[in-house]
């Protein structure tokens, strides 16, 4: 299964295929406010979080469901084929989904650079599963792949990228309560029919059941693409901006206000082109190399782009290593792992997500330090006392949920599902610095943090077994959250010295009170810079 809350969402897949925890995505998810004017969750909450669950109940079922039909061998072969597919996605997703969510420019000109990434994933995937099915890559004795298990792969890894960009799409458009769930539930749904289907047929060949997921996780998102950027759709968009009106639906973009400040999007007029002036001219002629997008969506994925992967890297990275260099079977039961851990780590990343989205409009950076704490503290409790009770029940979980044959999988899913803890308060940490416009200084976490991931799995892997493995990854996960916390607490401290100064600089100006008011004679600036913002921030997210 994969995490349902990452934005830049992989097709939801059994066992992990794609565990991730942090995403996309997890690098650009964007939770709706937390509560409602009522004072209740909102709306568009309560629909992020029953796509969760659901998602993961899908996921959950769908593992279970190829686990027993394919028995441990069939499965560690599916779920290699996942692996490897997922990570290349992941490599060459190019920051696209995270700019789909940041730029603010126009739909139109999106679709053919969209759809000419998906292809040349598939095209990489090809070659690369075509160059390893021959042995030129890998020789592995316990794996036989086909032409057929070959473009199940390779459409699986554009299946990824089709997937997360839809999600990304769905942000962008701010419907967060419907198209963003059905593109993630409609998928999962679909594959586990196709397994249904196949369980019941009595097919155990790993490469027809690698085409069909890749299949029903390709078709529903792609079909997303072409019904929201149809060129008819974007023209009509493009020509209600340039005659002068909002560019929205029917309602404003986002929250019902402004897509900004309460103000209009640029100087206080309409975002009009030198065209409004002379009226609508007409659609304009197909522009060269239409396949491209525009440089600003090119920078925007690009500077994404590093944190999205270092983000996911560290939580992929051990799967990706069982998954070359060990045993089918040892795959499967590292999945049954995953798969569990990622379960309890879900649940955790979702309840601390709500109470996060509140501190995009705290401005205080006392009230951010103190619910950055005390969120820290509450994410360890509830991850603790979920992951607490399924470590002890694993033994049974196992034996229910994927059968006796994944028994030996009970150690390593123990030792996963309490690394589950430092996880989610890495992943929520994660949320809490891009949320701040530093995006740098995850990026300097991640990079000494992944080098020394690769070093213990490689030692792991050689001298040690599966639970060796799941417990360098625990000591990751713990100390790459200890230097997060650590960085996000410098980073609101000195926040709130700049906040002081400035203060006590105005209060010596006469521009402010003892109390830090403003004086009444005086017009309070409309923007101010955000001291917790890297000196080059990545564009704010809406």
């Amino acid at each position: 299964m994969t995490p349902p809350d990452r934005p830049a969402a992989a097709p939801p897949v059994a066992d992990g295929a794609g565990a991730a925890g942090a995403g996309a995505a997890g690098a650009g998810a964007v939770m709706p406010p937390a509560r409602a004017a009522g004072g209740g969750l909102s709306r568009a909450t309560v629909a992020v979080l029953a796509g969760n669950a659901g998602t993961l109940v899908l996921g959950t079922a769908t593992g279970a469901l190829a686990a027993r039909t394919l028995g441990p061998t069939g499965r560690g072969e599916l779920l290699t084929l996942q692996t490897w597919a997922g990570m290349l996605a992941m490599v060459l997703s190019l920051g696209v989904s995270q700019a789909l969510v940041t730029d603010d420019g126009d739909d139109d000109g999106l679709l053919g650079p969209l759809l000419a990434h998906a292809g040349a994933v598939a095209a990489a995937g090809g070659a690369l599963f075509a160059a390893t099915a021959a042995g030129a890559v890998a020789r592995r004795g316990d794996l036989h792949w086909d032409a057929v298990a070959v473009v199940g792969a390779s459409c699986f890894a554009a299946a990824t990228v089709v997937g997360s960009n839809a999600a990304g799409l769905a942000q962008r458009r701010g419907r967060m309560g419907g198209e963003f769930q059905l593109v993630r539930l409609v998928p999962a749904a679909a594959t586990l029919g196709a397994f249904v289907l196949f369980a019941a047929s009595g097919m155990r060949d790993p490469g027809h059941w690698m085409v069909a997921l890749a299949l029903t996780a390709l078709l529903p998102p792609l079909g997303y693409h072409l019904i929201v950027l149809r060129p008819g759709k974007t023209l009509d968009a493009r020509r209600t901006r340039d005659t002068g009106q909002h560019r929205t639906t029917g309602q404003h973009r986002t929250t019902g206000q402004h897509r900004t400040t309460g103000q209009h999007r640029t100087t206080g007029q309409h975002r009009t082109t030198g065209r409004a002036a002379r009226g609508w001219q007409g659609p304009r002629r197909p522009r060269v190399g239409a396949l491209l997008p525009r440089r600003a969506f090119v920078r925007c994925a690009l500077g994404a782009y590093g944190t999205v992967v270092g983000a996911q890297l560290i939580y992929k990275l051990d799967m990706l290593l069982v998954a070359t260099f060990r045993a089918a079977d040892e795959v499967a039961f590292y999945g049954v792992a995953l798969a569990f851990a990622t379960a309890c780590a879900t649940i955790c990343q979702a309840t601390g997500m709500v109470v996060f989205s509140r501190l995009r409009s705290m401005v205080d950076p006392r009230a951010r330090a103190r619910t950055v704490r005390r969120t820290v503290l509450a994410t360890l409790a509830i991850a603790t006392a979920i992951a607490g009770p399924v470590a002890l029940l694993t033994p049974s979980g196992i034996q229910v949920v994927y059968g006796a044959d994944f028994a030996p999988a009970v150690a390593t899913t123990r030792i996963l599902v309490l690394a589950a803890i430092p996880q989610s308060v890495d992943y929520l940490l994660i949320h809490v610095l891009l949320g701040f416009r530093s995006a740098r200084t995850v990026l300097a976490v991640q990079v000494p943090v992944a080098l020394s991931t690769v070093l213990g799995l490689a030692v792991a892997l050689h001298h040690g077994g599966l639970p060796g493995v799941a417990a360098v990854s625990g000591a990751t996960y713990s100390a790459s959250a200890a230097a997060l916390y650590l960085a996000c607490t410098r980073l609101l401290a000195r926040a709130a010295r700049q906040d002081e100064a400035r203060q006590n600089e105005a209060r010596r100006a006469g521009l402010v009170d003892l109390a830090g008011r403003a004086h009444p004679a005086i017009p309070v600036p409309r923007t101010a810079t955000d001291p917790t913002g890297d000196p080059f921030p990545t564009q704010e997210r809406r």
